[in-house]
């Protein structure tokens, strides 16, 4: 992956899926996680609990060296990163987009927005039919 391309949309909060397409595997999505963070690698790995020389050789390009980023610990580098980026190159990978779903409280706040817009009305039909009967 061609780093260079990526510096204008790393200053960005939201990676587009068409950078994330360009991610050639799961070793560069997970780099790119990384590198919109800000973060340096070393304070990255410190998080994630591991050398920060061991985080930086699983993630490069070396061909001769064959270990990888613990599956495992995909999730807890999306939570210290802050971002999404494996998952949703993963599911772009496969053809697939993903949805956020909504919590219970998002859930529920919709509800309730509903109800204080429908209570609103009544409530503005009340006061004109008040406004009118009025000698």
């Amino acid at each position: 992956m061609d780093q260079g391309n990526l510096i204008f949309e790393r200053r960005h909060d939201d990676v587009t899926d068409d950078v994330l397409l360009r991610c050639q595997s799961l070793k560069h999505a997970l780099r790119l996680c990384i590198e919109v963070t800000g973060l340096p690698l070393k304070e990255v790995a410190f998080r994630l609990d591991m050398p920060d020389k061991s985080l930086s050789r699983m993630l490069a390009d070396n061909p001769d060296d064959h270990r990888n980023f613990p599956p495992e610990s995909i999730n807890h580098l999306m939570d210290v990163c802050e971002n999404e980026i494996p998952l949703r190159w993963q599911a772009l990978s496969r053809g697939y987009g993903l949805v956020r779903l909504k919590s219970e409280v998002e859930s529920e706040n919709e509800r309730l927005k509903a109800e204080v817009e429908r209570l609103q009305r009544d409530r503005d039909v009340i006061v004109g039919f008040l406004r009118e009967a009025k000698p």
